[in-house]
């Protein structure tokens, strides 16, 4: 394993562990997705770092980034704007952080991206399983992506030396970059990023009106100190201090990595007034994880999975109330140390959704 890879799974991946730890953090994770409607264009965009063109004008803009953990934790000290559009080779972003101390050392590609402040996308096309991506990108423009087969809570782990093949991207820095002595404004970024270069596996497949993808945006955001006339991340007692995490949707947790937890965007052709509504596949997929979070709470104390749902805590509040419309089976090893699911729905004979203890997701609608 070299140093690079070691520090990012000690840095960045968090714990690998399976699940919740407390009834707390499964009530955490019960927020709402938010939606966006990606609006289709049809104007040649210039990759320059800036929304100068008429489709961007056109684009809704996010502004209502939260706490990784949610709207009840400290609001964020800077401003974020986001906005995305689409058309039959690109996915759009442009995002735009405001700032008044623009800085940025880290200018190897594939370095761990988020040890300077940074901008974050996370990307799931593939909503029916596991894999998803994620991109990093600091002021200098230095690019971090990475593929994971499934979340690191799971042992999935970083496949770094791949590479989003064909991306466009660009920073522009309205102030000055490693500048300590005024004060900045923003510094924004903008990608172009290719649809058949985020599809790992099978054959590639391009958008179409009102499909839905799984997709979070997340802003890394470090206390400062100067010294030496050079920025440099804050320490106290000769610790450096923990990073602000600011997001699009909110996870509940401080883990960018759980992509059931990420928000939806809508690809579309017209503009819209309101976000989309959630896709046809949320509920079940959201009852499949709550099961899921609360086996572990149960399997925490009592080192086994149950097959029998009511034996779960928070049963009668947030599994009994929709179980009239589905089929759920659940099978487990003869130890009763693993388990999977099969979840039918009762509306939609075709509405299908595999899940196991090992975070193993398949769904087929």
């Amino acid at each position: 394993m070299n140093k690079s890879i070691f520090i990012f799974i000690l840095s960045c991946c968090y714990t690998i562990s399976y699940g919740q730890n407390s009834i707390k953090e499964f009530l955490a994770l019960q927020s709402i997705p938010k939606t966006y409607a990606v609006l289709k264009t049809n104007e040649t965009l210039q990759i320059d770092g800036k929304d100068n063109e008429n489709s961007w004008a056109q684009a809704k803009t996010i502004t209502n980034f939260e706490d990784i953990q949610g709207k009840n934790f400290k609001q964020p000290a800077y401003k974020t704007e986001l906005k995305m559009l689409w058309d039959s080779t690109y996915l759009y972003v442009y995002a735009k952080l405001y700032d008044p101390h623009i800085w940025a050392d880290i200018k190897k590609h594939d370095e761990i991206v988020y040890l300077n402040n940074d901008f974050e996308i996370f990307l799931k096309p593939n909503l029916h399983q596991a894999e998803y991506y994620e991109v990093e990108v600091n002021a200098l423009q230095t690019i971090f992506d990475l593929m994971l087969t499934k979340p690191y809570r799971f042992g999935g782990e970083a496949i770094t030396h791949w590479d989003l093949k064909n991306l466009k991207s660009a920073v522009y820095v309205n102030g000055s970059l490693n500048n300590p002595q005024d004060t900045d404004s923003f510094w924004s970024v903008e990608f172009a990023i290719p649809h058949q270069s985020i599809y790992a596996f099978g054959k590639p497949m391009m958008p179409k009106p009102n499909d839905y993808w799984l997709c979070n945006f997340s802003r890394v955001q470090w206390q400062h100190e100067v010294i030496n006339d050079q920025y440099r991340r804050k320490t106290k007692n000769n610790k450096i201090l923990e990073e602000d995490n600011w997001v699009w949707s909110p996870i509940g947790l401080i883990n960018m990595h759980y992509p059931e937890r990420w928000g939806y965007i809508q690809f579309v052709e017209h503009a819209q007034e309101q976000p989309p509504a959630l896709p046809e596949t949320y509920e079940i997929t959201k009852l499949a994880w709550n099961i899921h979070y609360l086996q572990r709470l149960f399997y925490k104390e009592n080192r086994m999975y149950t097959n029998q749902l009511s034996k779960l805590s928070l049963f009668k509040e947030n599994i009994n109330p929709i179980l009239k419309n589905y089929q759920i089976t659940l099978n487990l090893s003869q130890d009763k140390k693993n388990y999977n699911m099969q979840i039918v729905d009762h509306r939609s004979k075709k509405m299908y959704v595999y899940l196991d203890n090992k975070g193993n997701f398949e769904i087929n609608p």
